[in-house]
């Protein structure tokens, strides 16, 4: 395609480009990063917003997004979510969610001060229940010591 608009301008084959034809003749070889090296450091990584920290799980996705994926993989219902509790004043409320995960209940045992980081803990609990993330000693944020399958 991009050879047939360059023809239309005038260009012919094994010319150079510019004013006077003195450009590259050889095409830009473009290599496409196809692995997540150098995005992510070494262990996990942890994504900080304000005093929050959400962990990452070791290929640097969101819980809730690497939990969605493994549901895919696996072939069943989409994780679904669910608020347990909130509670607090207007401008200081606290959040718990559990997440159904094939007929399974996994919360938290803590509150977040807001919805998406209750979800992420939710959904980092169940990926830790299901062995999918290591569970002790990887990150800097809550920590998660247990899951209630109810």
């Amino acid at each position: 395609m991009g050879e047939l608009l360059m023809r239309k301008m005038g260009w012919r084959s094994g010319e150079g480009l510019g004013k006077h034809r003195e450009g590259t003749v050889e095409p830009i070889i473009i290599d496409f990063k196809t692995d997540r090296k150098g995005l992510v450091a070494e262990g996990e990584k942890t994504q900080k917003s304000g005093n929050i920290v959400v962990m990452k799980d070791l290929l640097g996705k969101h819980p809730v997004s690497a939990l969605m994926e493994m549901c895919n993989k696996k072939k069943w219902l989409q994780p679904e979510f669910v608020m347990v509790h909130h509670s607090g004043p207007d401008h200081r409320k606290n959040f718990l969610f559990k997440v159904v995960v094939n007929g399974c209940d996994y919360q938290p045992q803590t509150a977040s001060p807001n919805k998406k980081h209750a979800k992420a803990m939710a959904a980092t609990v169940a990926l830790q229940a299901m062995g999918e993330v290591a569970g002790d000693g990887v990150h800097t944020g809550p920590v998660f010591t247990a899951a209630t399958n109810m």
